[in-house]
């Protein structure tokens, strides 16, 4: 009962819409429509590229789906990302209201903070040596201390230790491992080397909670995320385990890192290749005072306008994959297998011209003009399983954004346009946005 789609073989199409996903979406939309019978090294099912079909995937039930054994694999098996139904409930109503709304606030100063150290560091050199600097090296530095910052805050922790096993694990992170899931470590190379950072990383991750549960104890409580997830009770009153808690330190860091390095990287990019777009931004920015709080910086509407155009554009993560625990029926037509995977393809849906006219043009104004619905912008994904960081993500964005805009003047070293490729499970820039620093800006310079 699967509708009509490509007849290629399943590692052919899995391999088409890893390394070319545009196309390959594309591909199938104009050959098919909105739903497409797909075969994957996950199995057979469904692609999902229209936004009312989505919406009836996210609101389905939690316990209808469960997701791939890669997720368990990579972040652990009491990560947010590998948990399903009763499990994943239980776990999103602890978690949800540490990262939303009030909590989120206390963690923005400590993001602009290593925001502005990244960047006095790195653009003051290279505006002195007049180098060429790769905009993803840059933010993925400043995306790794945003994490640092917000997860140990003011506690006494090896901050040096801290980074070097935060990029152990990252760098260890490879596509390949999607490929050896099952094998894992007994002889697939790419799983021996991320399983040999991976027991680095928790080492230093269950020296630094014991240390932080010792010091809890003594009365030297903190409210960075490494307290509020040692602080949290489930409702019969329990903490999460250290395992627990590692295991969504290792969500925060994989799932967070590299996503809000590379969207950093592509804002800026947007705005330096739309002129008149980036003085906008600086203009609203500018009406801030030369020093503005973060908390303002989050509030300037043009400013989410470009991150929401940006993550529309090129988003992050192309698709989100459910596989049915039951049997699932689909715009009243389709019915799919317990077993039978779900693949609502993200890109296709943020790239509709039916939801977003002239969809490949940069237009932050498309979201000043009209309100979205969660099934029409979901960079994020959708339903029970949204992006539990999405607040976050955001508010480093316009912090990060914000700050290089009003504080630097930067052109394009590249005159042809970026192209997306695959980096990990998520998309970026090939050549990593290239610019030049041309120095301060006069009006926001810092001494």
């Amino acid at each position: 009962m699967l509708p009509p789609g490509p007849r290629s073989p399943a590692f052919w199409q899995t391999y088409r819409f890893v390394t070319a996903p545009e196309v390959f979406v594309d591909d199938l939309r104009a050959r098919y429509g909105d739903v497409v019978g797909v075969k994957s090294l996950v199995g057979r099912g469904v692609a999902v590229l229209d936004a009312g079909l989505a919406r009836e995937v996210f609101a389905a039930p939690p316990e209808t789906f469960t997701v791939v054994s890669l997720f368990e694999a990579l972040f652990g098996p009491h990560s947010v990302i590998a948990v399903s139904g009763a499990a994943h409930k239980k776990l999103r109503k602890l978690l949800n209201p540490q990262f939303h709304g009030a909590q989120v606030k206390g963690f923005l100063a400590a993001m602009q903070r290593a925001i502005r150290r990244n960047l006095d560091d790195a653009f003051d050199a290279a505006a002195k040596s007049g180098e060429v600097v790769r905009l993803t090296d840059v933010t993925q530095a400043m995306a790794l201390d945003v994490i640092i910052e917000t997860v140990f805050g003011a506690a006494p922790v090896d901050r040096d230790a801290a980074r070097a096993a935060l990029r152990g694990i990252t760098h260890g992170f490879s596509p390949m491992l999607a490929v050896g899931t099952a094998l894992h470590e007994r002889w697939f190379p790419p799983w021996r080397r991320f399983t040999r950072v991976r027991d680095a990383f928790d080492r230093f991750v269950y020296g630094a909670i014991a240390d932080r549960r010792a010091r809890a104890a003594a009365g030297d409580a903190r409210d960075d995320v490494l307290g509020v997830l040692l602080g949290a009770r489930y409702e019969d009153g329990s903490p999460m385990t250290d395992v627990e808690v590692r295991d969504q330190l290792v969500t925060l860091l994989l799932a967070g890192h590299e996503t809000s390095a590379t969207a950093m990287a592509w804002c800026l990019y947007f705005l330096l290749r739309h002129p008149s777009a980036l003085a906008r931004l600086r203009a609203d920015v500018d009406a801030l005072g030369e020093s503005p709080a973060p908390e303002a910086l989050t509030k300037v509407r043009y400013l989410d306008a470009v991150v929401s155009e940006t993550l529309r554009i090129e988003p992050i993560v192309t698709d989100v994959v459910r596989i049915c625990r039951e049997p699932f029926t689909l715009g009243g037509r389709w019915e799919l297998p317990k077993g039978g995977i779900v693949a609502v393809f993200l890109m296709s849906i943020l790239r509709d011209a039916r939801i977003f006219a002239d969809p490949h043009a940069f237009k932050p104004e498309r979201f000043l003009e009209k309100k979205f619905s969660a099934s029409e912008f979901l960079p994020f994904g959708g339903g029970a399983r949204r992006c539990l960081g999405a607040a976050f993500a955001e508010a480093e964005l316009a912090i990060a954004v914000a700050e290089i805009v009003s504080g630097w003047e930067l052109s394009l070293a590249d005159s042809a346009p970026e192209r997306s490729v695959r980096r990990n499970l998520t998309m970026g820039p090939k050549r990593g946005v290239r610019v030049r620093v041309n120095g301060r800006r006069g009006a926001r310079a810092r001494t």
